[in-house]
């Protein structure tokens, strides 16, 4: 398939998702593409798109990734890279940006905690990271502006992949969506 085709696909999907999330005003993304074969319709089958737009997850991770890609400006991240894991501060000025940081990473922990594992397309390190919660140890303390996060593993693929995801926030952060659609099409982890 070609890339614009993937792209254009890509751009209606989360513009639809955008719409079903709430997000009201329109976006320069494309329309859907008419051919969704290829790794478009492995995105909308078994747990890919259906998966990632349940309720439970529209309301709870998803809404707070998507409102943190809004106001990827606003964050400021800082991580220490650690022989088997990493320490990592997200935080912002803005009390409502810290405070969403806050909530959609208790929100994944919890996920982890209650083996409530989902497909989460805008990043493919969390998804590895939430259907292999038992393969790594998690804790966070709460900042005046956000959030600092430890995690560590004794595995070592572990780790690559609990690097990958900070390096993976890292980009979110700096770029915002189009980090996002990046890491979507699978080319960034």
């Amino acid at each position: 398939m070609k890339r614009r085709t993937v792209a254009a696909g890509l751009g209606g999907l989360i513009s639809s998702w955008l719409a079903l999330a709430g997000f009201g005003r329109k976006t320069a993304l494309a329309a859907p593409a008419a051919d969704t074969g290829g790794r478009m319709g492995g995105m909308m089958s078994g747990g890919g798109m259906q998966d990632m737009m349940s309720h439970d997850n529209m309301m709870g991770p998803m809404k707070l990734g998507m409102e943190l890609f809004e106001r990827h400006a606003e964050i400021q991240r800082a991580t220490e890279f650690l022989p088997n894991g990493i320490i990592d501060a997200t935080v912002s000025s803005n009390p409502k940006t810290a405070g969403i940081i806050q909530a959609h990473v208790i929100e994944m922990y919890n996920r982890m905690a209650a083996n409530r594992p989902f497909n989460y397309m805008m990043s493919p390190s969390a998804s590895t990271m939430l259907q292999n919660a038992d393969r790594f140890q998690r804790s966070y303390r709460l900042l005046p502006t956000g959030i600092e996060v430890t995690e560590t593993s004794d595995d070592p693929d572990m780790v690559k992949v609990i690097y990958a995801h900070a390096r993976e926030l890292d980009r979110f952060a700096k770029e915002g969506m189009p980090a996002m659609m990046r890491g979507m099409m699978g080319r960034n982890m």
